[in-house]
Parts: C-alpha cells; sequence; structure tokens
C-alpha cells in the first residue's frame, strides 16, 4: 500500500464513504461501527486501550461508547493513512454522538401534552430553542378544526387531534421531535434533515388517507430551514418555526390540504383537489 496521492484513492473512497454514513445516523453505536470499518479499511486493527497492544494509535475510535478503542498497526504507511482519514472520521462521528445524547437528555425532560401524547407546549419550547443550523422545524396545522367543534363537539375535536397526533408521531422516525404547539398546531423538529426529506414525509402522511374516529382529516403545512442566527433576538429555531409558520399560512390561502417547503417544491406537495 502506498500513501501518494495518486495510490491511496481506495482508502480516500472509504473515508467518503464512511462521511455519508456518518451524515445519515443518529445512532452512537452505528457510528461507532462506521469508524470502525473505516479503520480496517485502512488496514488498520482494532484494540482495546486496557489490553498493553504495541503499536496502537493514539486515538480513541470507541466514541464513549463502551471501553477506549484504539487503532492499531506496526506499518508506517498504513499510520500515515489512519491520521489522514479516520481522525477526521472520529471527529465527524462524536459529533453525531453528542447530537445523539443531547436528544436523548430532551426526551428525558420531556414533558408531555396529555391529550395527544406528544410532547407539551414548555418541553417543545425547549427542542425548538436548542434547533442547529442543518435541522428543519415543520409546523402544522388541522383543516376546519373550527367546524368539528362547532357541529361535532369538543370532545370530537379532542379526538381528532389525538388520533391526528398519533399518526403525524409513526409517520416521523423515533429521533424526530413532535410536539403539540398549540390548539389544533402541532410543530415536528427534524435533526439534520433537509426540507425536501421532511416534506416528503409528511406529504406521505397526507396521502395516506388520514382519518379520525369522526371526520375525515386534511391539514396545512410549512417547513423551514434552521439556519445561523445572532442569537441577540430570537433563536435560529424560532425563526425557522416563524418561517415555517408563513409558509404554513401560504398553503391556507392556496387552498389548504398542501404541505409548503422552504426554497423547494415537493412532488405531490399540492392540495390533491389541485
Amino acid at each position: 500500500m502506498s500513501c501518494s496521492c495518486a495510490d491511496d484513492a481506495a482508502e480516500l473512497y472509504a473515508a467518503y464513504l464512511a462521511t455519508r454514513s456518518l451524515l445519515r445516523t443518529g445512532d452512537p453505536v452505528v457510528a461507532q461501527g462506521v469508524v470502525r470499518d473505516l479503520c480496517h479499511a485502512l488496514g488498520a486493527d482494532v484494540a482495546g486501550a486496557d489490553t498493553g497492544v504495541p503499536d496502537s494509535l493514539p486515538m480513541d475510535i470507541s466514541l464513549g461508547e463502551g471501553a477506549p478503542l484504539l487503532p492499531v498497526t506496526a506499518d508506517p504507511v498504513v499510520r500515515a493513512l489512519v491520521m489522514r482519514y479516520l481522525a477526521p472520521a472520529v471527529s465527524d462521528a462524536l459529533v453525531v454522538v453528542e447530537r445523539a445524547r443531547s436528544s436523548e437528555r430532551l426526551v428525558q425532560m420531556a414533558t408531555i401534552d396529555v391529550l395527544t401524547g406528544v410532547w407539551g407546549r414548555q418541553s417543545l419550547m425547549f427542542a425548538i430553542n436548542h434547533a442547529r443550523p442543518g435541522d428543519c422545524v415543520a409546523l402544522i396545522d388541522l383543516d376546519h378544526f373550527k367546524s368539528i367543534n362547532d357541529t361535532l363537539g369538543h370532545s370530537a375535536g379532542d379526538l381528532t387531534l389525538s388520533d391526528f397526533a398519533a399518526q403525524l408521531r409513526s409517520a416521523v422516525r423515533e429521533r424526530d421531535i413532535v410536539g403539540r404547539y398549540g390548539g389544533e398546531e402541532f410543530v415536528v423538529v427534524f435533526p439534520a434533515t433537509a426540507v425536501t426529506d421532511a416534506g416528503r414525509v409528511l406529504t406521505r402522511l397526507r396521502d395516506s388517507c388520514l382519518t379520525s374516529s369522526l371526520a375525515p382529516l386534511t391539514f396545512s403545512a410549512g417547513i423551514a430551514r434552521v439556519e445561523e442566527s445572532d442569537g441577540e433576538h430570537e433563536q435560529a429555531g424560532e425563526l425557522a418555526v416563524r418561517a415555517a409558520d408563513a409558509l404554513m399560512y401560504e398553503a391556507k390561502a392556496a387552498g389548504r390540504d398542501r404541505v409548503n417547503c422552504q426554497g423547494a417544491s415537493i412532488p405531490g406537495g399540492a392540495s390533491r383537489r389541485d
């Protein structure tokens, strides 16, 4: 194996694949597996730090998941490749792990909306305020909800909210945060997700023949990116909610029963009546 730029294309490609895998996972155990696989692809072994194996490199690739693990190789070329490609991957993986652990802490702190079983307003606002660039936020509003309360009564409205919350929770990933923003409005925080990907999730939900025990359901939604904020007046997550809210009202004005994404269009995102 050579360390020249012309000859280490396979190692560079392995590092590229590892980076892509890390961007797609929110699971610390999976992230550790990606790093270990890259270590092997570069030609190094993995050993526990407490085993006293010679020729180990001072780089813990366990990511805090279990006992420390070190790359092991006596080959100077492989050692150079490990430092060139594995060290940045470990750094990226640590970001994945920290985000996952932050999400776990949020879940532990979560207060639950008694009616719907999703996050309540207080914990939802905490999650919104801790959203980061690269995340996106969806604001969802049930269409014609007032007519359900007016014609069928508030108990019917409560049942409709509960039914919708359950279907929304089932449609998104386990790590996505679903909360009741107020009344018939819900917010989903999608960690490390493009608005188009979140839009496809909500469009599939919208197209899945949403039902409640008492009335057919449609909803209008806006999805916005979380972007950098100067932090002086509003958190980045709050700004994203405001942008999503504006997009949702545009969806209402355009006929309801649709999903609007910031700066993007989603196939099937327009109203089914269009």
